[in-house]
């Protein structure tokens, strides 16, 4: 089981691999071909020096776009398998907005008021990195805004802390799921994929929501000050700067193929000290044990393709005691489910109706075997 588990995990690794390099192929030769043709009219205006002009500063901004791409397309990789090195320490979400303004093209600058009031609420992230996270997200949104209207990006007190970065948009263009699956954003810069990457790996999260005639982005932040649950595991030899003021996070992975469901419990989880990661499905979810090595995995029985209970055995073959699997059931655990959990792995069982709480209540006892 765990040979086909890792097979399973170098498939999907190869296919990000391929689906990466095209991306970057396609974007390099979107941004270089005008430079290919602007050499060519060099030649056919026999280089005279009106036409050198003008083919110098396309050349120049052909040269921009490829490096931003390569740029892009490095931290791309980085996020992805879990490499990029990140120094996330308590700041305020208002030095993350003042960041961000620093970073932002004069035209999108002109359409965005970012706002906090006062200093904001106090998070643990990389200032810079999360400055990138925002510029991505505004020019985004600048894309589907209406023209006349304002994008907003605003900080806001919560559990947890939150930027919002919300705008009217053009009927004409409608934000794209897209967004979050191709490794380009717009003019070679940071996808929205990576964006929310780079979010994860800083236990927050970046999710978009529409409704007729808006957009909203909404970054969700760890924040500085909560109480977090123990770690069972040993410390790691390198700890983040974050690490030094407050006891680290417990790993949790949520796998269920809901949406709404992971980002309820990851909403309610985040505050209680947990560093969530998600997967829709087994081979993401398989995916992701090397990168995030989760000390819990909450797993739905129903999932496409391959089910909680040969998911949680692959689990177990790979991770051993160092997991902690809790399966979430959407149906009533009668012995018969209970049995079927124990033969497959699980340590515990959880109705979904139970919640969050129910489950950070479950996490602080024993495991039951």
């Amino acid at each position: 089981m765990a040979g086909v588990a890792e097979a399973a995990d170098d498939k999907k690794r190869s296919s990000d691999s391929r689906s990466l390099l095209r991306d970057l192929a396609h974007e390099l030769r979107d941004a270089l071909s005008p430079v290919s043709a602007s050499i060519d009219l060099l030649r056919v205006r026999q280089f005279e020096a009106d036409t050198a002009r003008v083919v110098a500063e396309r050349v120049e901004r052909g040269l921009r776009r490829a490096f931003t791409t390569l740029e892009s397309f490095v931290l791309a990789e980085q996020a992805e398998g879990g490499t990029l090195a990140l120094a996330a320490v308590p700041c305020a979400l208002a030095d993350i907005l003042a960041a961000t303004r620093e970073v932002l093209d004069t035209g999108i600058r002109e359409r965005c008021m970012l706002a906090a009031d006062g200093q904001g609420p106090a998070v643990h992230a990389d200032r810079a990195r999360t400055a990138q996270v925002l510029q991505s997200v505004l020019q985004h949104a600048g894309i589907v805004a209406l023209p006349t209207t304002q994008i907003e990006a605003r900080a806001a007190a919560g559990a947890p802390p939150q930027i919002r970065v919300s705008c009217h948009t053009d009927a004409r263009f409608e934000p794209e799921e897209d967004w979050f699956v191709t490794f380009h954003g717009p003019g070679g810069g940071l996808a929205l994929r990576t964006a929310r990457r780079i979010m994860e790996l800083q236990h927050g999260s970046l999710e978009m929501n529409r409704q007729a005639g808006e957009c909203t982005f909404v970054l969700s932040f760890r924040p500085v000050g909560v109480q977090y649950s123990e770690s069972p595991a040993p410390r790691a030899a390198a700890e983040p700067p974050d690490q030094a003021v407050a006891p680290r996070a417990v790993r949790l992975l949520i796998v269920d193929d809901n949406a709404e469901v992971r980002r309820a419990y990851r909403e309610a989880l985040l505050p209680l000290g947990y560093a969530v990661t998600e997967a829709a499905e087994a081979d993401q979810a398989l995916g992701r044990l090397d990168a995030d090595a989760p000390q819990v995995a909450l797993i739905d029985i129903h999932l496409p393709r391959i089910n909680g209970y040969r998911l949680a055995q692959s689990i177990r073959a790979r991770m051993g005691s160092a997991v902690r699997l809790v399966m979430l059931s959407g149906m009533s655990l009668d012995p018969t489910m209970r049995d079927l959990s124990r033969e497959a792995g699980f340590d515990d069982c959880l109705d979904k109706m139970a919640g969050p709480l129910a489950l950070h209540a479950l996490l602080q006892g024993p495991r039951k075997g």
